[in-house]
């Protein structure tokens, strides 16, 4: 799929539009039952819009028409998804359990985040934390809105740890993972002049919707390209638009500290790094993450276990020493009761 091929297909009717545009109400079933039977249904251009996950199609046009319910990221299959906003219709007042990026492709925007209204245009993005309460207005013919959902599964595995000296972005999803009940924070990029941005966005679209061998790895890597541009527009840019930062970033730093040193991580040691009584960094942790240092820790220590089981041939024993555990009887207890399976069968189930 090359940029024009993309173009077409992102501006051509998904079966939704076509029933928006058609006008019929969805409690008249005999009309929704002839409008199904004689619009074609084309799967290909369904993947870049995600209403269709009811057990058939009429059952989706009619609930379409009903309050629209908070979206959790236990609706779709990927760690990062990609749909286009359908056009035509009215979003109300919501939230998701995941982040989401907006990304305006073609036309304009307009959106209430937080009760403040924000008028987007062609080229410019909006970061949406967790539990932003946001509606959307009606969008006509041109206005080609990109929604980038993004489980935290995929913002701590792929992103943090390579946007790691971005404080800003680093920040921001770390608070969207730790603390998606409390954290309803939104930035937004004024990128419309930046040429470079729209390339790596049509990308990014022509890999994800067109995808071959590699796919997934390309897309992960332009979106760290992605993200580390909109730092620049964001320095650049005046920041009264964006509400409510985080102005400590000081959590980030000690997140980070443990992943990259948790062989030899403690307590004391975290505290000592960030001139910080123990007990005070202790209670630090619990009010931010919700969770103990040990526990954290542990995380760390599993999540390093997981990468070198998938990417490198060192034995569990090997493993097991460089994450800081001597005794491997303990380390293969905790992995199971986490993973629900021993090291060597996770390396055999994901190679």
């Amino acid at each position: 799929m090359n940029s024009s091929e993309l173009d077409s297909f992102l501006r051509e009717y998904t079966f939704y539009e076509r029933f928006l545009l058609s006008k019929i109400n969805p409690k008249d079933i005999n009309s929704l039952q002839n409008f199904i039977k004689n619009n074609y249904f084309d799967e290909k251009v369904m993947k870049k819009f995600d209403l269709f996950d009811s057990s058939s199609i009429e059952d989706a046009l009619i609930n379409s028409q009903k309050p629209f319910n908070n979206r959790t990221i236990s609706n779709l299959t990927d760690d990062i998804t990609f749909v286009c906003h359908p056009r035509f219709a009215e979003t109300p007042e919501h939230h998701h359990n995941y982040v989401e990026m907006i990304y305006v492709y073609s036309g304009e925007f307009h959106q209430t985040v937080n009760g403040n209204k924000i008028e987007m245009k062609k080229g410019e993005f909006c970061l949406l934390d967790t539990n932003v309460v946001h509606s959307i207005a009606q969008t006509s013919e041109n206005d080609i809105i990109i929604n980038c959902i993004m489980s935290k599964k995929y913002l701590d595995d792929i992103l943090i740890n390579r946007l790691s000296g971005n404080d800003l972005i680093s920040s921001f999803f770390i608070h969207a993972i730790y603390q998606s009940n409390n954290y309803n924070d939104y930035i937004l990029f004024r990128s419309e002049e930046s040429e470079i941005l729209g390339k790596l966005m049509e990308y990014v679209l022509c890999e994800y919707f067109d995808s071959s061998l590699c796919s997934s790895e390309v897309i992960n890597s332009y979106m760290v390209i992605i993200f580390s541009e909109l730092l620049r527009v964001f320095e650049n840019q005046s920041n009264s638009e964006n509400y409510g930062l985080l102005k400590n970033t000081k959590i980030t730093d000690i997140i980070l500290y443990i992943q990259n040193n948790c062989k030899d991580a403690t307590l004391a040691s975290v505290a000592e790094q960030f001139h910080f009584h123990p007990t005070y960094l202790g209670s630090i942790i619990k009010k931010f993450q919700g969770d103990n240092f040990i526990s954290i820790l542990q995380d760390a220590k599993l999540k390093k276990a997981c990468f070198l089981l998938k990417n490198s041939d060192l034995s569990v024993l090997d493993i097991s020493k460089s994450i800081g555990y001597e005794n491997t009887n303990f380390f293969y207890k905790i992995f199971k009761k986490n993973y629900g399976c021993t090291p060597s069968e996770y390396r055999k189930n994901i190679r």
